[in-house]
């Protein structure tokens, strides 16, 4: 049986502390949530050809870890890989064995946060609440994914940023390049964005060109003015 790879903790420290900047700078994360392998696999290269360098695939893709494979063994270390919706340990080590670099949980769920690190990868847990929110950090997540974030919206991040002004706060579900702006202002460091990153007429008839300069004006957006606080 496959097991999780680690290494020592000073070298993991320091591994995780640059992937975690790395995601932070990304400050847009594509979600790619599909029901077919070869449109995931096209809207991961379509992302990267567009500048992306952290993606997150998701669990729900069909046999999603031959595609984490496939694109690292294509990519290499130049992009961050991670998978979301991971509900369990088993999907845990699975993704994490493939060489994901993060995984996310829409949930708090112990013990992911440990297996993650073992491995040398962040851990993303979902959270909504404020009790939620200190549960993801007392089980060492990197960072809490606020999901659903639309249900709640920019204000519902203000005022848990408010309360938790140290965590780093990802909201995913409902972000789009509309209203980003106002989840970080409200305190978000990263956003992930779904299907809402991809022009559907445009996806649905392959027009790579149109989706990457979407892609291309969606980042160009996320990324603070010259001087201005980061979130």
């Amino acid at each position: 049986m496959s097991t999780v790879q680690t290494t020592s903790d000073s070298a993991a420290g320091a591994n995780r502390l640059a992937k975690f900047n790395a995601v932070c700078d990304a400050r847009v994360v594509p979600v790619l949530r599909y029901t077919d392998a070869s449109s995931a696999a096209y809207a991961a290269e379509v992302a990267i050809a567009g500048g992306c360098r952290v993606l997150e695939l998701t669990w729900t893709i069909p046999d999603v870890v031959t595609l984490l494979r496939a694109l690292r063994d294509k990519h290499g270390d130049s992009v961050i890989l991670g998978v979301g919706t991971v509900l369990n340990e088993d999907q845990a080590r699975d993704v994490l064995v493939a060489g994901a670099d993060f995984i996310v949980s829409p949930a708090v769920i112990p013990g992911l946060a440990d297996l993650a690190h073992a491995a040398d990868a962040l851990c993303l847990l979902g959270a909504f609440t404020p009790t939620e929110v200190l549960a993801a950090q007392a089980e060492g997540a990197d960072i809490v994914k606020i999901f659903p974030a639309d249900t709640g919206g920019p204000k519902h991040l203000g005022a848990l940023r408010s309360v938790f002004p140290s965590v780093t706060f990802c909201p995913t579900g409902g972000v789009t390049e509309e209203n980003m702006a106002a989840y970080f202002a409200a305190g978000a460091r990263i956003v992930g964005i779904g299907s809402n990153l991809y022009g559907k007429e445009a996806f649905a008839a392959r027009d790579t060109g149109a989706l990457v300069a979407q892609i291309q004006r969606t980042r160009e957006a996320a990324m603070p003015t010259q001087g201005a606080a980061r979130g």
